[in-house]
């Protein structure tokens, strides 16, 4: 079952702007004003997804419910009965009262040593990918800048690429992603801007240059 931060096509780590942009998108994609043309299958995916995306955003709009929420991601375990552990034996006349066994490989770990080295390499991939995206940022302004006369473009997708809806909102530059990734949307075709996407694709999105618009396909 998808969680509700790839229901909405974002990063767990989005602000609650980023969040909101994303709901509006897919909100906007799956409203029963948008699928009265739809056949009933359509329809009931469609309705589906939007059940989905407000629980989504009923949790992720609220810190307090976001914290828990992410809590409970981090204790998969959580609210699942436990096995009683068997009784320890009683403590032999070498044994101090109060004292603490030592763990099988001799060493003692603190909690917060263990802890940060729990999460260093979460903390490693995000420093990674925040150098690549400015390291990418960076080279597209260099290429701006060396061609005078000229006005940098954002590269369009084509047809079949993949591509996250949050990604895509707010007239960011698209971000192409694996089509097996989870809240993907497929582009199905790109059209002249205004004119309106065929029957058949769920979002219809403008790109930044106004001059082209994408037919994007919710693959679930």
């Amino acid at each position: 079952m998808p969680t509700h931060y790839e229901v909405l096509g974002v990063a767990p780590d989005a602000d609650t702007e980023a969040i909101r942009r994303a709901y509006v998108v897919v909100a906007k994609a799956n409203h029963p004003d948008r699928r009265q043309r739809d056949d009933p299958p359509r329809r009931a995916r469609a309705e589906e997804r939007m059940r989905a995306a407000n629980a989504a955003w009923h949790v992720l709009r609220d810190p307090q419910r976001r914290a828990e929420y992410d809590q409970s991601l981090r204790s998969p375990g959580k609210g699942h009965a436990t096995t009683a552990s068997p009784p320890s034996p009683a403590p032999t006349g070498a044994s101090r009262v109060g004292s603490r066994p030592a763990p099988p490989s001799g060493v003692v770990v603190p909690a917060g040593h263990a802890t940060l080295w729990r999460y260093a390499p979460i903390v490693v991939v995000l420093a990674v990918l925040v150098g690549l995206l400015v390291f990418s940022a960076y080279a597209t302004s260099k290429d701006a800048a060396t061609s005078p006369g000229t006005q940098a473009r954002v590269a369009t997708p084509e047809v079949g690429d993949c591509v996250l809806v949050a990604a895509l909102s707010g007239g960011q530059a698209p971000v192409p992603v694996s089509c097996g990734t989870q809240g993907a949307y497929q582009v199905r075709s790109t059209v002249a801007t205004p004119r309106p996407c065929p029957t058949g694709t769920d979002v219809a999105l403008a790109l930044s240059d106004h001059e082209t618009t994408l037919c994007l396909a919710y693959l679930g």
